[in-house]
């Protein structure tokens, strides 16, 4: 029976228990990913899709909801919070994931400018119906984005740096909610495919982490 909390009447137990633990997981990637740029000063989220990612979440908390329930709503509220932390350390250490002067010396700028064009990228994307109801378009364009750039950062980047912990969690999280996905909707191809490939991409890069000489200085 439907609460306010939990929409059993539009979705199986099923779907939103393989949803609510990929969000879960999800959080843990936040968590681990602020402990350790506090620890490093470096964040390994990849500061093209950093923006992206704080306004997705930043439009499906306070300017849409998820139909799921308040349960699923304050699992992404507490996302963006997580997230507003992360994005702050971006403009204070992000200009170290990037070689390129002009860059480097308006990295701020070019953050701020970055969010500035993704909220209303992300709001109209919802408001003319482009979406979901719980953002699975929108938000898998967006992973996808993340998994493609992650390898990207780490090969240029300091091994140690970035974290197991992050890989497994990201690909746990996102292979989560990609099964949900299948079963709420089996027609939507799009996120299909976009799931599919997500979870090649992270697992691949997952293994690459486990078996690559280079990793011996990887942190948890």
């Amino acid at each position: 029976m439907t609460t306010d909390w939990i929409n059993t009447d539009d979705y199986t137990v099923s779907q939103l228990v393989w949803n609510g633990v990929g969000c879960f997981f999800w959080l843990i990637t936040y968590a681990v990913i602020l402990r350790n740029s506090f620890k490093k000063k470096f964040v390994e989220m990849p500061f093209m899709i950093a923006a992206g990612n704080i306004s997705w979440e930043f439009v499906w908390s306070f300017c849409f909801h998820p139909n799921t329930g308040k349960f699923y709503m304050i699992g992404y509220q507490a996302s963006f919070f997580l997230d507003v932390f992360i994005f702050a350390l971006i403009l204070r250490y992000g200009a170290k994931q990037i070689d390129i002067p002009i860059l480097k010396k308006h990295f701020r700028i070019l953050m701020i400018g970055l969010l500035f064009i993704w909220i209303p990228l992300n709001y109209f994307f919802v408001d003319q119906g482009f979406d979901t109801a719980i953002g699975a378009n929108s938000g898998y364009i967006l992973n996808l984005i993340i998994s493609l750039l992650y390898p990207i950062l780490y090969w240029r980047s300091d091994p140690s740096n970035f974290s197991k912990v992050v890989s497994w969690c990201r690909f746990l999280g996102t292979g989560f909610i990609t099964v949900s996905m299948f079963l709420i909707y089996p027609a939507n191809h799009l996120v299909q495919v976009l799931g599919i490939a997500c979870f090649v991409i992270d697992l691949s890069f997952t293994i690459y982490l486990h078996t690559s000489s280079k990793n011996k200085t990887l942190q948890a």
